[in-house]
């Protein structure tokens, strides 16, 4: 069997082949992680594979275009038509099918946790979803592994609250491990994928307010999870991805539950790491990734505060709150 990748790759080379995928069509890493159910990381990791072969160009600091020089661009959405083989199968086979939900529970469950404290009740979870146990159980270990969620009993887990205390204690952890990560990356990270990132942030700023929160997601992602993971010290990757819910705030919150801020809410900052990162400079990138954790801390904070003011919940019927 093939891998997700493996078969992602073979699935847009045989749309790019056929022509169903037409020159000047913008391919975005979210839209295809989507539709393809899987996380932007194997996606990136393919358009870039595929714009090497020259089967594909870069666009605008966000996104690629079908082909190398197209005369028009086209912006619409992927859609399974475009990855349907000649048998009109889907060409990629879901072997890991939590993630087609998992982004589901994890918002309520970040929301909830923002409230404060709830149960949640798997066996109900997986009747809400109508999934088996192996599904439901994958994705509260995922939700697990990051920080949210922890297991009390046999088949009920308690959403771990995310009050002002646990978040300043995450932020403590991130300021302490990601400067030391960051500048172990910088000079581990190919020059181009700087300018990748640097581009997207330019491209942000010159659009926004008039962006996605998954955009805002991948940006945040760039930095805090993509350049840092290339430090190369899998153990302190694993203590960082406890620290996630600092990043689920955002993902979660703005441009949706609550409005996006007047000022781009860290554009800039993380352009000043990747400018340190670009010059070599891993000191002065370590310095830069500490200060603007430090700067967004006190944001966040804003931010919690007022979903917790102002913000509502839909409590779904597997979650309970334990204060009740």
């Amino acid at each position: 069997m093939k891998t997700l990748k493996e078969q992602l790759y073979s699935a847009l080379n045989k749309g790019l082949e056929s022509g169903r995928l037409e020159p000047g069509l913008v391919l975005l890493e979210g839209n295809i992680a989507d539709l393809f159910g899987m996380s932007r990381s194997p996606v990136r990791q393919t358009l870039r594979q595929l714009h090497d072969e020259g089967k594909i160009s870069r666009f605008d600091g966000r996104g690629y275009l079908v082909g190398e020089h197209p005369d028009d661009i086209i912006r619409r959405p992927l859609t399974h038509d475009d990855i349907k083989d000649v048998e009109g199968m889907t060409s990629v086979e879901r072997q890991d099918s939590w993630l087609l939900h998992a982004e589901t529970v994890e918002r309520d469950v970040v929301l909830s946790s923002m409230k404060g404290r709830f149960e949640l009740n798997e066996l109900q979870l997986a009747r809400v979803l109508d999934v088996s146990r192996t599904v439901t159980h994958r994705i509260l270990l995922h939700l697990q592994s990051i920080g949210v969620l922890e297991k009390v009993k046999y088949s009920s887990w308690n959403v771990v609250p995310l009050d002002d205390d646990r978040l300043h204690n995450l932020y403590e952890a991130r300021r302490q491990l990601e400067p030391f990560m960051i500048g172990r990356a910088t000079t581990r990270i190919p020059r181009e994928q700087v300018e990748d990132y640097i581009n997207k942030l330019s491209y942000a700023s010159e659009h926004y307010p008039d962006i996605k929160s998954d955009f805002l997601d991948e940006l945040e992602n760039d930095l805090h999870c993509d350049a840092i993971s290339q430090g190369a010290n899998q153990e302190i990757l694993n203590m960082l991805s406890r620290t996630r819910p600092i990043l689920l705030i955002s993902k979660h919150l703005l441009g949706d539950s609550i409005a996006l801020p007047d000022e781009e809410p860290f554009f800039d900052e993380h352009r000043w790491v990747f400018d340190k990162i670009l010059k070599l400079q891993a000191a002065e990138a370590s310095k830069a990734l500490d200060e603007h954790l430090t700067r967004s801390e006190s944001k966040v904070l804003d931010r919690l505060a007022l979903f917790r003011a102002e913000g509502r919940v839909d409590i779904p019927p597997y979650l309970k709150d334990a204060d009740k």
